[in-house]
């Protein structure tokens, strides 16, 4: 497992917790086994990306030190855009999604944050549309909503995240995906082969 610090995570979360550390897992780990998509459609300039809203009955939460948690705490301001995360890589490498491919779901949403605008919405946990989805090619991310209102984030800072858990959790780093997981445990966007 490589644990990064991204220019904006400075932040270190402290958690006394147990379980099953994610990020030493398959990145299907995190994955969800009886997901309910909401809505599909494509997206970008293109509309080549896939893009779907769904449910996860039993995708489980994860702290923002990568491991498996029961419950996590009530936050108060729903707009995350710009909230530090933790990231982890799953090693060894092998497996993982092509760069090129994550690169065009980050240009899709930087074509949407111009033209669709900036800020969504991801609803709470338990609802039909807790989890967004991108996929193209070998490459597919998502952002899971953990907490139990409403976040906001910005397609933007997603774009980010995508392009660097592609580019720095790689074979050449010894790694096959991997998430950004917010400080406070309210989300995290995941990178992994489709």
């Amino acid at each position: 497992m490589k644990l990064y610090a991204l220019p904006f995570a400075f932040a270190a979360f402290a958690s006394a917790v147990s379980g099953a550390l994610i990020a030493a897992g398959a990145p299907d780990t995190t994955a969800c086994a009886s997901e309910k998509v909401a809505y599909e459609t494509y997206v970008g300039k293109d509309h080549n990306v896939k893009l779907t809203y769904s449910h996860c009955a039993d995708a489980p939460l994860v702290a923002a030190n990568g491991y498996e948690v029961a419950a996590l705490d009530k936050r108060q301001s729903n707009n995350v855009c710009g909230a530090a995360c933790n990231t982890y890589c799953w090693s060894p490498s092998g497996g993982g999604p092509s760069e090129s491919d994550c690169t065009v779901i980050a240009n899709a949403l930087l074509y949407d944050s111009q033209n669709v605008g900036v800020l969504f919405n991801v609803t709470a946990t338990g609802t039909p549309t807790d989890k967004i989805t991108m996929q193209y090619g070998s490459c597919l991310t998502y952002f899971l909503n953990q907490d139990f209102t409403t976040l906001v984030y910005c397609r933007t800072e997603w774009s980010k995240l995508v392009n660097w858990l592609a580019s720095d959790c790689d074979a050449s780093n010894n790694a096959h995906g991997g998430l950004c997981v917010a400080t406070d445990q309210r989300w995290y966007v995941q990178v992994q082969h489709s």
